[in-house]
């Protein structure tokens, strides 16, 4: 393991202040659309697919990281049998999240106000859920952090319970980035409080905490012609739902997804050592 500085346990980083007020002010926007968690509706729609097939009924799951809660909201109504706890660091996205599940009548979930990167959890979150699913929730937390985080979430599952983790890496935006250079596009910037995520640096965390069971890179088709054909065919700026942008949607959707390693976004499917 490693040793965890004594500042990063104490105090609150500047990042985190930033990314916490972005994400409160995105609630306070755009309340339970899709665009108050991504700027790309059409991208958003990919990762709860994956989550779709992998999530059965009847079990207990924790989605760290819900934003406004969309997604748990459609597993928890499609899931009866199972419960269901969202929880984030953005007030205003659970006041959302809480709305919205109000408006449903849903009432196999709940939604709380929880910072995963707290130092340690509260008793009634340890050992509670068969499976524990999160969205680009690591990019919003930076260094050290992300192990803390990661052993949270270890320390929520069961004993052989699973974790899906969705997540943005750093080697498939930098390919993305060489070919717009090429081509003479703008270099996609990550913003200043997010971080993605290195190979390097995620195995050896993981590798403490949970055995990989499938890596799934399911939207490399869409990134590559979004973020190369449509901006380079564009005059100013791109449209998300550019008819090309909408042909590879359509591809993905059904299982059409002819190359690898050019989404910086991907699944892991973990099983908790």
């Amino acid at each position: 393991m490693v040793e965890r500085r004594m500042d990063e346990q104490m105090h609150t980083t500047q990042a985190e202040v930033d990314a916490k007020a972005f994400w409160n002010e995105q609630a306070r926007k755009y309340g339970n659309d899709a665009r108050a968690v991504n700027f790309d509706p059409i991208d958003n729609e990919f990762a709860p697919r994956i989550i779709e097939r992998l999530v059965p009924d009847s079990i207990a799951v924790c989605d760290v990281g819900c934003g406004n809660g969309r997604t748990t909201l459609d597993l928890a109504s499609s899931r009866p049998n199972g419960s269901f706890v969202g929880c984030d660091f953005s007030e205003n996205m659970i006041a959302s999240a809480e709305e919205a599940r109000g408006e449903a009548g849903i009432g196999n979930v709940k939604f709380r106000v929880f910072d995963a990167t707290m130092p340690s959890l509260p008793q009634d979150m340890r050992g509670q859920f068969d499976l524990v699913l999160t969205k680009r929730l690591l990019i919003n937390v930076k260094g050290q952090a992300k192990r803390r985080v990661l052993e949270n979430i270890h320390s929520m599952l069961k004993a052989g319970a699973t974790y899906i983790l969705i997540e943005c890496f750093d080697a498939p935006l930098e390919r993305i980035n060489d070919i717009r250079n090429v081509i003479g596009l703008d270099r996609i910037r990550v913003r200043p409080f997010n971080e993605y995520l290195s190979d390097k640096i995620f195995k050896e965390i993981i590798d403490d905490l949970f055995e990989e069971t499938e890596r799934i890179d399911y939207s490399s088709l869409y990134y590559f012609i979004s973020r190369i054909f449509n901006a380079g065919l564009s005059e100013g700026e791109p449209a998300y739902d550019a008819p090309i942008n909408l042909l590879a949607a359509r591809l993905v959707e059904a299982g059409v997804n002819p190359i690898q390693g050019y989404s910086p976004e991907v699944a892991y499917v973990l099983r908790r050592k």
